[in-house]
């Protein structure tokens, strides 16, 4: 519930405690799993186009249907990557409710290739 503070009499309001700054808080993003298995979940145009060196193409139309072929382990880490993000958080909340639970969103190639300290590849 949130108060309309701006309702409280005058007085009221200077007999409140001041607030203190409120504190930032910088969370670091949890690490990648080196053993990690990378998913692409962009077009396969788009993953031959440049990929994470070693990952897998599985176009998030297709993950539901070919996630239990490519991942038979749902314990297994799995790094999911796309050309913004947004396809990679759908597939991990797909995932997720599989029964997938390390499961991790890598952002784009670039940021998932320096995190993980790998190159992106063009082509197979």
């Amino acid at each position: 519930m949130s108060w309309n503070m701006s309702l409280l009499p005058t007085d009221v309001l200077r007999s409140l405690p001041e607030l203190p700054s409120p504190i930032e808080h910088h969370i670091e993003p949890a690490p990648v799993p080196q053993h990690a298995l990378v998913l692409d979940v962009r077009s396969y145009a788009e993953f031959m186009s440049g990929h994470v060196d070693g990952a897998r193409c599985l176009p998030l139309p297709r993950l539901l249907e070919d996630i239990v072929h490519v991942a038979p382990d749902p314990e297994h880490p799995i790094v999911l990557y796309c050309a913004s993000g947004a396809r990679a958080e759908q597939a991990l909340g797909l995932l997720r409710r599989m029964g997938y639970h390390q499961c991790f969103n890598g952002g784009t190639p670039a940021d998932l290739a320096g995190k993980m300290g790998r190159a992106v590849r063009q082509g197979m």
